[in-house]
């Protein structure tokens, strides 16, 4: 038997870490980025097949709408509403109603033909409400010290409110 000297075994040359490193790199990189771009295409596919079901409903998720200002009239009995749609849809308002917080008092129940429309990333007109106050104005101190809850119901059955007080809002 012919025996290995230890001369021969110093000759021979393997592959250097560094060189071994970057070819499992090329390998896990060119395999993972196929995966990766089926995965994506895969999400974007069944999102794609989401849009289609039920659009009312995802629309009503979509819709955001903001208070930018309460402004209770001075002298009269009148709200004026400013409103900002900040969603991706547009708004159709169904009711808007004003209740006093301390005594319960719906002073504004407003359902019958409004159809305010509030356009997609811009500020609507105003939304001028008139209070029932029983002859009185917001500057009488029994609307005057008080916070007032407003609320708004949207025909996506979406609903917003606030709490607002005269001349402090």
């Amino acid at each position: 038997m012919k025996c290995l000297s230890s001369n021969s075994l110093k000759k021979r040359r393997a592959v250097s870490q560094i060189m071994g490193s970057v070819v499992i790199l090329g390998v896990v990189t060119s395999i993972g980025s196929v995966v990766l771009f089926n995965g994506m295409n895969q999400i974007n596919a069944f999102s794609y097949d989401l849009s289609f079901h039920d659009k009312p409903k995802n629309e009503a998720y979509r819709e955001k709408l903001m208070f930018e200002h309460v402004r209770f009239e001075p002298g009269t009995n009148q709200i004026i509403l400013y409103l900002a749609n900040i969603g991706t849809t547009e708004s159709t308002i169904e009711s808007i109603t004003v209740v006093q917080i301390d005594t319960q008092n719906i002073l504004v129940d407003w359902e019958d033909g409004i159809n305010s429309t509030v356009q997609i990333k811009e500020s609507s007109d105003p939304i001028i409400l008139n209070a029932d106050l029983s002859s009185l104005t917001w500057n009488d101190p029994l609307y005057l010290n008080s916070e007032y809850k407003i609320s708004i119901t949207t025909s996506k059955g979406n609903f917003f409110s606030t709490v607002a007080s005269p001349f402090n809002t």
